[in-house]
């Protein structure tokens, strides 16, 4: 059959459109595919929190379950995408906590329903990273930037960041526009700047060195925050059936807010016989003058100076950690117990006893199938009864969390 030459000019024309959208339905089907071969998360964690204050005359109590939706797409064009969602309830309305209800001790755990993290990561070479977005950030111990993962609300940024590892060596790079607290009285605009480099020596330990220079604020009513920060760590532990522990920091801080600076200090060694471990170690958080004393304000701080929270700003005075840790694994379970000696670091116009209190932590959890896990936990803080500790604000605080949590 012949065609005339309109429908052969048709077909010439229709030809041609097909072939000139190929590229673009390639394209649909590559973006299809990475949408549709992607993965979705779930972290779901329930927990209930006791706290037992001395000067509060009702104990709190809170009942609370945190959800985690996530969904992170397969490769395009060596790009991934990220998103999750993040929910705080109540349960079975056990609520009786500050700030959910006023006359309570304080636990963290507000109701809340927010994006808490969305982002793009871009690998163009082999070892280079680069994350834009709302994003979770830990670095080395999360001493100076971490998620604050106990809590039921995490800490995450709104960065840039630009990770590089080769080699054994690794840094990593951000610029913070915004701090997402764990609560809204901590969320603050930014203009931060981190930077942390590391080198890991094979069987001796990592290397790193850091800084980190944050200017925040929340707004005219809550203050300015203006600190730099310039550090150096080495941690390490050797393998074997009798393994050692150890670890070694120092950093310096100034702040330009009242121009003040303080240093911090970091001493562990330990000694582990499997299955159990016993670690000693010093903590430092030094003070000027007892004026001010060295802040780690993005730090994930519940993991340091005890578990009861007393210390998540440092006094004026400064803050001495002494401390013993024992950490055991016997059927399927692992065992923690943590004994803390605190002490200021400069009185200043203050006089008399530097102690600041002693405080018990224990620890229990029981993994199943790695992909469940439930825990006990509990902390015992009793204040010196001193000028310092006074002035403080320091008082008997007993904490207990019984929590079970699912991830897949």
């Amino acid at each position: 059959m012949k065609l005339n030459k309109t429908a052969s000019a048709m077909l010439a024309i229709g030809s041609s459109t097909l072939l000139s959208a190929l590229p673009q339905i390639a394209s649909a089907d590559a973006f299809y595919d990475a949408v549709s071969g992607g993965k979705a998360s779930l972290d779901v964690r329930t927990r209930y929190e006791q706290v037992d204050q001395d000067g509060i005359d009702d104990k709190a109590d809170a009942w609370t379950v945190r959800t985690r939706l996530g969904y992170k797409t397969a490769e395009l064009w060596k790009t991934t995408a990220f998103v999750e969602m993040e929910d705080v309830r109540v349960v079975a309305g056990v609520d009786d906590y500050a700030p959910e209800t006023a006359g309570y001790p304080i636990i963290a755990d507000a109701r809340t329903t927010e994006l808490n993290q969305a982002y793009l990561s871009i690998k163009p070479v082999e070892g280079l990273d680069i994350i834009g977005g709302r994003q979770r950030l830990i670095l080395d111990n999360a001493r100076f930037v971490g998620n604050v993962g106990w809590r039921q609300n995490e800490q995450t940024f709104d960065a840039l960041t630009v990770k590089y590892a080769v080699a054994g060596f690794d840094i990593t790079a951000a610029y913070l526009t915004q701090i997402n607290g764990i609560a809204g009285k901590f969320d603050a605009k930014a203009e931060d700047v981190i930077v942390n480099a590391g080198y890991k020596f094979d069987g001796i330990g990592k290397l790193s060195a850091y800084y980190y220079d944050l200017d925040e604020k929340k707004d005219l009513s809550k203050g300015l925050t203006q600190l730099e920060t310039v550090g150096v760590r080495f941690a390490g532990k050797t393998k074997g059936d009798l393994s050692f522990i150890y670890a070694a920091e120092y950093a310096t801080q100034d702040n330009a807010v009242n121009n003040k600076s303080a240093d911090y200090m970091l001493a562990e060694f330990g000694m582990g016989f499997k299955p159990v471990s016993i670690t000693l170690g010093y903590e430092l958080l030094g003070s000027d003058d007892g004026m001010y004393g060295f802040q780690t304000p993005l730090a994930t701080k519940h993991a340091f100076n005890g578990w009861a929270d007393k210390f998540l700003g440092t006094p004026a005075q400064g803050l001495q950690d002494m401390y013993i840790k024992a950490v055991a694994k016997a059927a399927g379970m692992k065992f923690v117990a943590v004994y803390h000696q605190y002490a200021a670091d400069d009185l200043a116009a203050l006089s008399g006893d530097d102690g600041l209190g002693s405080e018990v932590n224990l620890l229990v959890v029981k993994p199943f199938a790695k992909k469940y896990k439930v825990g006990l936990k509990y902390a015992a803080y009793s204040a010196d009864d001193n000028v310092v500790s006074t002035a403080n604000g320091l008082t008997d605080t007993n904490k207990v969390w019984l929590w079970g949590e699912m991830k897949f």
